[in-house]
């Protein structure tokens, strides 16, 4: 193992002169240290001995900068370049440590232990074959290594070759029987293999072989943990605490221990006292407000970043978590000024400008956000957060193309994205391609195996393409991993609904708000529950009742509208809607479904009014404004209508609605043809065999002289509506482009009949009569 040479000494500095020296000798003294000052191999030098110094305190960013002096002088020193690797391993920048260790197996190719962490590199990064390779490099030289033997042990595992991974690690015993780190890697591997008495056996080796190192026990409790001993596996821990008590590791696993055991308390317990017995290490003093965090507890995990701010003021991470917690809690007065402090004393510090990104988006600054993303994204194209928050930006810019080339960046520069994974995932289900969404599924599981987003994504797969059974294994494995959430109980529920199970669905909604009484989704599926069973009046009886609990709940006055409209009970409805807005007049929600009673009882004005009103609340929202739009042409207003279509478009080019909207109002107002043309083929290819779409690309072809074009677009529209007067009228006029007069006949007079009073039926007329009198 190549190691730096630790610093013994402080920097020369010049020894006093003699009193008696002469003025001759003081120039001759001078002149000497100066050259040597400036003499390149006496400052790289010096930039090694201090810089091996950083290394051996483990200062690595200290030691990463001044190796780089050293290398600015002189690019082929292998063993700073080799440090540097080290270094940057040490703070998980895997990148950069890849080019460092590249750089110096070109410089030195024997640099076996640099050759072995390359290896390591490569099977971090799922290159098995790259990682035997190496291993087998440096076998071929030195094939007693023990290192680059455990290295092929594992690269076998990856690359799926069972028998090869286990017979490397049991080589690699042989080359250092005396090392523990042999024996955990084939009880890692016996493990994987489900061969968990060798697996233990081997764990306990280790342990016996190097008592002052926790691994063993950490990974044992591990293995007890899956063999369901869970006392075992809690002593082990607690040993692990003994033996190292200023490592925050063991205690945080001890706290999960307690947490998968149902004893919250005594979780947090664990967790506050690292807090309190280890105040110097920030990785401690942080454990449970990141505790929080992982258990989806904000309020508590904002009111613990609260009080460590409060206590480390210098900490950025802290700071910039609580940023983030408040920016989640909504509470941009707090979240801005703390972001603006940091960007004012460091205006290039890319979280910050990314947490400005995120602030700037829930201000509905939508181009603002996308600017200071990009921006900073620009200064560090590898920081996979910020592509994550500028997916999200063009998601509300409507842009969900871009938004997901921003996920899948994220993903691959930061696989273990859980964010970027989710957004995916909500993507993959909104396109219900259930084969990705199950991929997706299985990566959130292994990322994050007691989360529930991954078993819910993988079950809704699953439950998708028929595999109800599967579905059902992974709720229940859900409810096992966390058995005091809710969410595991509702999706159990929501699954026996759709396979009418209902007093089963029944339970488990109830088992759902035995855990939390004021979950929204449980209430929810129970309400949905009565609606299946014929029992509107009971779900909207409990609905009442719930909200007179909680008469300050905006999201359960909305539900209770939701209610009462399927109940057919729009007046009611609406009461409960405006309820709501009021409650939570930031929520868009409620004022668009008045808009919706509104428009459905004639109310053109008031919806117009309503759905502007949430357009402000919203005004990324595309939709929206078609909506208006809509509204606008229902009152012979085209002029606005074709405002609100082209607002639409600005927000999201490929709206297919206002697209095809717009392109009829162009060709029914003396708009430009050949523009109608080109958004009507935009709305067709959103729109699908849409026999709406169909009319409006064919009535644009009619325009611009293309009829033979236009002809079986609109035959095929009349076939599936055979009801549309307009679908009608237009066939025949082109009918009559192809002088055929005979077609063109019948599709009038369809019209007619088809509605009578109808204003198509009106052009039809006159159509008819002009034939005649051709």
């Amino acid at each position: 193992m190549i190691s730096a040479r630790p610093c013994s000494s402080l920097s020369p500095r010049l020894r006093a002169l003699s009193a008696v020296a002469t003025p001759i000798c003081v120039l001759f003294l001078l002149v000497c240290f100066t050259g040597c000052s400036r003499d390149p191999s006496v400052r790289k030098q010096k930039f090694l001995k201090d810089a091996g110094a950083y290394f051996d305190q483990g200062k690595c960013r200290e030691a990463i900068l001044t190796y780089g002096r050293a290398l600015q002088i002189d690019p082929k020193i292998a063993s700073a370049h080799y440090n540097v690797a080290r270094c940057q391993i040490k703070l998980s920048n895997w990148n950069a440590a890849y080019q460092e260790l590249r750089r110096t197996v070109e410089i030195e190719p024997e640099n076996w232990p640099a050759q072995v962490d390359l290896g390591k590199l490569y099977l971090g990064g799922g290159r098995g074959k790259e990682a035997e390779d190496v291993a087998l490099l440096v076998l071929h030289s030195d094939p007693k290594n023990a290192d680059a033997e455990m290295l092929l042990a594992n690269a076998n595992a990856v690359l799926g070759k069972q028998k090869e991974a286990l017979s490397a690690a049991r080589d690699a015993i042989t080359f250092a029987p005396e090392r523990s780190s042999v024996y955990l890697n084939l009880a890692l591997l016996q493990e994987k293999y489900a061969a968990y008495g060798e697996a233990e056996a081997n764990f306990k080796k280790a342990q016996s072989l190097d008592s002052s190192s926790i691994a063993s026990q950490m990974f044992l409790a591990a293995l007890y943990q899956k063999l369901k001993r869970p006392e075992e596996a809690r002593k082990q821990l607690e040993s692990a605490v003994q033996i190292e008590p200023k490592n925050p590791a063991p205690r945080a696993a001890l706290a999960n221990w307690y947490f998968s055991q149902g004893q919250s308390e005594q979780a947090e317990k664990v967790l506050s006292d690292a807090k309190n017995q280890i105040p110097d290490v920030p990785t401690a003093y942080r454990m449970l407000g990141d505790f929080y965090i992982a258990r989806g507890d904000s309020a508590k995990a904002l009111s613990e970043f609260s009080s460590l701010l409060a206590l480390h003021p210098s900490d950025l991470s802290v700071k910039k978590t609580y940023i983030e917690l408040l920016i989640k809690a909504r509470n941009l007065d707090e979240a801005v000024p703390l972001n603006n402090s940091i960007l004012k004393s460091t205006p290039g510090d890319v979280e910050a400008l990314v947490l400005r990104g995120e602030i700037q988006l829930q201000q509905k600054k939508v181009d603002e956000a996308i600017f200071t993303l990009q921006q900073a994204l620009k200064a560090s194209p590898d920081y996979s957060p910020g592509h994550v928050q500028l997916g999200f930006a063009y998601q509300a810019k409507g842009n969900s193309n871009q938004a997901e080339n921003e996920w899948r960046q994220a993903v691959k520069l930061q696989q273990n994205s859980a964010e970027a994974w989710r957004a995916l995932a909500a993507l993959s289900a909104q396109r219900q391609d259930w084969k990705e969404l199950e991929s997706i599924g299985l990566q959130l599981i292994r990322l994050v195996p007691n989360s529930a987003d991954g078993y819910i994504f993988h079950a809704t797969a699953r439950g998708n393409q028929g595999d109800t059974a599967s579905a059902e294994a992974d709720l229940n494995r859900l409810v096992q991993y966390a058995p005091l959430n809710p969410i595991g109980y509702i999706q159990l529920g929501l699954l026996r609904t759709q396979q009418k199970r209902f007093p089963e669905a029944d339970a488990y909604f109830k088992q759902a708000l035995a855990r939390d009484p004021d979950s929204l989704p449980a209430q929810e599926g129970l309400a949905n529950l009565d609606f299946l069973r014929a029992q509107p009046g009971v779900a909207v009886a409990r609905l009442k009742e719930q909200l007179q609990k909680s008469p300050n709940s905006a999201e359960l006055a909305y539900l209770l509208g939701q209610a009462q409209l399927r109940d057919s009970k729009p007046s009611d409805a609406e009461q409960s809607f405006s309820r709501s807005a009021e409650l939570a007049p930031s929520n868009p929600a409620p004022v668009i479904a008045m808009a919706g009673l509104q428009a459905a009882r004639g109310e053109s004005d008031a919806a117009i009014a309503s759905y502007k009103r949430a357009f402000t609340l919203v005004p990324t929202n595309a939709q929206l404004a078609v909506s208006l739009g809509t509204l606008y042409e229902t009152k012979g207003d085209w002029q606005q209508a074709q405002s609100a279509y082209q607002q639409a478009l600005s927000i999201q080019a490929d709206n297919p609605y206002a697209a095809n909207n717009l392109a009829y109002l162009f060709l029914e107002h003396g708009g430009d043809p050949s523009v109608a043309l080109t958004l009507a083929q935009t709305a067709r290819r959103g729109l699908g065999d849409s026999p709406n779409s169909a009319d409006t690309l064919a009535w644009a072809y009619f325009h611009t002289g293309a009829y033979s074009v236009a002809a079986p677009l609109l035959e095929d529209a009349v076939k599936k509506v055979p009801a549309n007067p307009t679908y009608r009228y237009h066939l025949g006029m082109v009918y009559q482009k192809l002088n055929d007069p005979v077609r063109a006949r019948k599709a009038f007079e369809g019209a007619i009949k088809a509605k009578p009073d109808s204003s198509a039926a009106e052009s039809a007329r006159k159509a008819l009569s002009e034939l005649a009198g051709t």
